[in-house]
């Protein structure tokens, strides 16, 4: 899935409103402060105190260059994220550890795409699905890692596809998208990707609707 550029606080601030009109009373007015300091007025109607929380840890994150906002731009994740929805990219968490089976991350195109004509500062979201020296294959639709067959409740719809087992090397990843029949990743397209690419994990998402 490739992905427009970040879109951050211009993109994700100018149409959100009030800290009243959305934040609950036990939380509105300690957090009115806070927020002021981003000279904007936020609208997002969410029920809880700690989504409120949620969008200030974001609003910081971004202010710190340690994370960014990206517009999805195909369907290649559904139904984990959608067109046009906006994912959230974190930054912090690879400090402190790999990534690990499970994880959405954003990554650079890889050097063998780029060899294609593909844009070198085009970003790509995939799910990591093996990570090194795990074996990894499917079988009529069946994904595999290291012998065991693997429960997916998130992907979009039964894959038809195979393919034989392979090993990963060090230093690489194995990913997928959620809509396995319509995502081009590392079954093909890619192949392993660097770990090294990578430049952030999948935090939260907004949908069109949460923004208006």
């Amino acid at each position: 899935m490739a992905m427009g550029p970040p879109r951050l606080l211009r993109g994700l601030i100018p149409q959100l409103l009030s800290v009243d009109a959305w934040l609950p009373c036990t939380c509105s007015s300690r957090l009115q402060l806070l927020l002021s300091h981003f000279h904007c007025r936020l609208h997002l109607r969410w029920p809880s105190c700690a989504d409120a929380f949620k969008l200030l840890l974001v609003l910081l994150l971004v202010s710190a260059a340690l994370a960014e906002v990206r517009y999805i731009a195909s369907s290649s994740m559904a139904p984990t994220l959608r067109p046009a929805d906006r994912a959230v990219a974190e930054r912090i968490t690879y400090f402190f550890r790999r990534p690990s089976i499970g994880d959405i991350v954003f990554f650079k195109v890889p050097t063998t795409l780029q060899n294609y004509g593909v844009n070198k500062d085009v970003v790509f979201i995939k799910r990591i699905l093996a990570t090194p020296g795990d074996f990894i294959e499917v079988r009529q639709g069946q994904l595999i890692i290291n012998g065991v067959a693997r429960k997916e409740h998130y992907t979009a719809s039964h894959a038809s596809y195979t393919m034989e087992a392979m090993r990963l090397p060090e230093g690489h990843v194995f990913v997928m998208g959620d809509n396995r029949n319509n995502s081009c990743d590392s079954r093909a397209c890619r192949g392993p990707l660097p770990i090294s690419n990578i430049i952030g994990r999948y935090m939260m998402s907004f949908t069109r609707s949460s923004i208006q």
